[in-house]
Protein backbone atom coordinates (compact mmCIF):
# COMPACT_ATOMS: atom_id res chain seq x y z
CA UNK A 1 0.00 0.00 0.00
CA UNK A 2 1.29 3.43 -0.92
CA UNK A 3 2.10 5.49 2.19
CA UNK A 4 0.20 8.67 1.31
CA UNK A 5 0.23 11.78 3.46
CA UNK A 6 -3.19 10.65 4.72
CA UNK A 7 -1.78 7.28 5.79
CA UNK A 8 1.12 8.92 7.59
CA UNK A 9 -1.03 11.43 9.46
CA UNK A 10 -3.66 8.84 10.44
CA UNK A 11 -0.92 6.49 11.66
CA UNK A 12 0.58 9.38 13.67
CA UNK A 13 -2.85 9.99 15.23
CA UNK A 14 -3.29 6.35 16.24
CA UNK A 15 0.15 6.34 17.88
CA UNK A 16 -0.62 9.64 19.63
CA UNK A 17 -3.71 8.11 21.30
CA UNK A 18 -1.24 6.07 23.39
CA UNK A 19 0.67 9.18 24.42
CA UNK A 20 -1.42 12.10 25.66
CA UNK A 21 -4.02 14.70 24.74
CA UNK A 22 -1.52 17.35 23.68
CA UNK A 23 0.24 14.97 21.28
CA UNK A 24 -3.11 14.14 19.66
CA UNK A 25 -4.13 17.78 19.38
CA UNK A 26 -0.84 18.76 17.70
CA UNK A 27 -2.14 16.87 14.65
CA UNK A 28 -5.24 19.11 14.30
CA UNK A 29 -5.56 22.65 12.94
CA UNK A 30 -6.89 25.27 15.35
CA UNK A 31 -10.28 25.44 13.56
CA UNK A 32 -10.69 21.66 13.15
CA UNK A 33 -14.01 19.92 13.50
CA UNK A 34 -14.23 16.42 14.92
CA UNK A 35 -17.41 14.39 14.47
CA UNK A 36 -18.69 11.11 15.83
CA UNK A 37 -21.93 10.70 13.83
CA UNK A 38 -23.10 7.61 15.76
CA UNK A 39 -22.63 9.30 19.13
CA UNK A 40 -25.69 11.42 18.39
CA UNK A 41 -27.87 8.31 18.65
CA UNK A 42 -26.48 7.73 22.13
CA UNK A 43 -27.25 11.26 23.29
CA UNK A 44 -23.53 12.09 23.44
CA UNK A 45 -21.70 15.07 21.94
CA UNK A 46 -21.05 14.32 18.30
CA UNK A 47 -19.74 17.56 16.76
CA UNK A 48 -16.67 18.86 18.55
CA UNK A 49 -14.41 21.85 18.26
CA UNK A 50 -10.74 21.37 19.07
CA UNK A 51 -11.41 22.65 22.62
CA UNK A 52 -14.32 20.22 23.02
CA UNK A 53 -12.11 17.45 21.68
CA UNK A 54 -9.51 18.23 24.35
CA UNK A 55 -12.13 17.63 27.08
CA UNK A 56 -13.28 14.43 25.37
CA UNK A 57 -9.73 13.10 25.08
CA UNK A 58 -8.92 13.96 28.69
CA UNK A 59 -11.85 11.72 29.67
CA UNK A 60 -11.50 8.91 27.12
CA UNK A 61 -7.78 8.26 26.80
CA UNK A 62 -7.57 6.94 30.36
CA UNK A 63 -10.36 4.46 29.58
CA UNK A 64 -8.47 3.09 26.57
CA UNK A 65 -4.81 2.70 27.62
CA UNK A 66 -2.32 0.97 25.36
CA UNK A 67 -4.90 0.57 22.61
CA UNK A 68 -3.52 -1.56 19.80
CA UNK A 69 -4.49 -0.46 16.30
CA UNK A 70 -4.22 -2.92 13.41
CA UNK A 71 -5.35 -3.29 9.82
CA UNK A 72 -4.76 0.36 8.95
CA UNK A 73 -5.89 1.19 5.41
CA UNK A 74 -6.14 4.65 3.90
CA UNK A 75 -7.50 5.56 0.47
CA UNK A 76 -7.00 8.98 -1.09
CA UNK A 77 -10.16 10.40 -2.64
CA UNK A 78 -10.29 12.25 -5.94
CA UNK A 79 -10.80 15.54 -4.14
CA UNK A 80 -7.41 16.80 -2.96
CA UNK A 81 -6.51 16.21 0.70
CA UNK A 82 -9.59 14.01 1.45
CA UNK A 83 -9.21 10.41 2.64
CA UNK A 84 -11.15 7.38 3.84
CA UNK A 85 -9.45 5.19 6.40
CA UNK A 86 -10.25 2.06 8.33
CA UNK A 87 -8.63 0.24 11.21
CA UNK A 88 -9.32 -1.95 14.23
CA UNK A 89 -8.62 -1.10 17.85
CA UNK A 90 -8.39 -3.29 20.95
CA UNK A 91 -7.61 -2.63 24.61
CA UNK A 92 -8.61 -3.67 28.11
CA UNK A 93 -10.63 -1.08 30.01
CA UNK A 94 -8.99 -0.51 33.43
CA UNK A 95 -12.10 0.18 35.55
CA UNK A 96 -14.01 -2.89 34.36
CA UNK A 97 -11.41 -5.29 32.96
CA UNK A 98 -13.62 -5.57 29.85
CA UNK A 99 -11.99 -6.02 26.48
CA UNK A 100 -12.90 -3.23 24.07
CA UNK A 101 -12.73 -4.16 20.38
CA UNK A 102 -13.82 -1.78 17.68
CA UNK A 103 -13.80 -1.43 13.92
CA UNK A 104 -13.42 2.17 12.82
CA UNK A 105 -14.04 3.95 9.54
CA UNK A 106 -12.86 7.55 9.23
CA UNK A 107 -13.32 10.28 6.67
CA UNK A 108 -10.90 13.17 6.97
CA UNK A 109 -9.50 16.22 5.26
CA UNK A 110 -5.99 17.55 5.75
CA UNK A 111 -4.86 21.15 5.48
CA UNK A 112 -1.20 22.03 5.85
CA UNK A 113 -0.43 18.47 6.97
CA UNK A 114 -2.96 18.48 9.81
CA UNK A 115 -6.55 17.36 10.28
CA UNK A 116 -9.12 20.04 9.46
CA UNK A 117 -12.14 17.69 9.35
CA UNK A 118 -12.18 14.30 11.06
CA UNK A 119 -15.30 12.08 11.11
CA UNK A 120 -15.06 8.77 12.94
CA UNK A 121 -17.68 6.02 12.52
CA UNK A 122 -17.87 3.11 14.97
CA UNK A 123 -20.27 0.50 16.30
CA UNK A 124 -22.11 1.70 19.40
CA UNK A 125 -22.42 -1.81 20.91
CA UNK A 126 -18.76 -2.19 22.03
CA UNK A 127 -18.91 1.33 23.47
CA UNK A 128 -22.01 0.46 25.50
CA UNK A 129 -20.65 -2.93 26.57
CA UNK A 130 -17.18 -1.97 27.70
CA UNK A 131 -16.66 1.77 28.04
CA UNK A 132 -19.82 2.83 29.86
CA UNK A 133 -21.22 2.03 33.26
CA UNK A 134 -24.01 -0.53 33.01
CA UNK A 135 -26.60 1.98 34.26
CA UNK A 136 -25.63 4.57 31.62
CA UNK A 137 -25.67 1.96 28.85
CA UNK A 138 -29.16 0.80 29.90
CA UNK A 139 -30.40 4.40 29.99
CA UNK A 140 -29.18 4.96 26.43
CA UNK A 141 -30.68 1.69 25.19
CA UNK A 142 -34.00 2.41 26.94
CA UNK A 143 -34.17 5.90 25.44
CA UNK A 144 -33.43 4.68 21.92
CA UNK A 145 -36.10 1.96 22.19
CA UNK A 146 -38.71 4.54 23.25
CA UNK A 147 -38.03 6.74 20.20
Amino acid sequence: MEKTEGYKILNDLLRAFNQDTDTVLELFNSESTIEYPYAKEMGLPYQLTKDDYRKHLDNMLGQMPDILFTGIKVDALQEADWYWGEFQGETTVPHSGAVYKQNYVVNFKLENGKFSIYKEYWNVLPVLQSLMAKEEAHRIIDNSVKQ
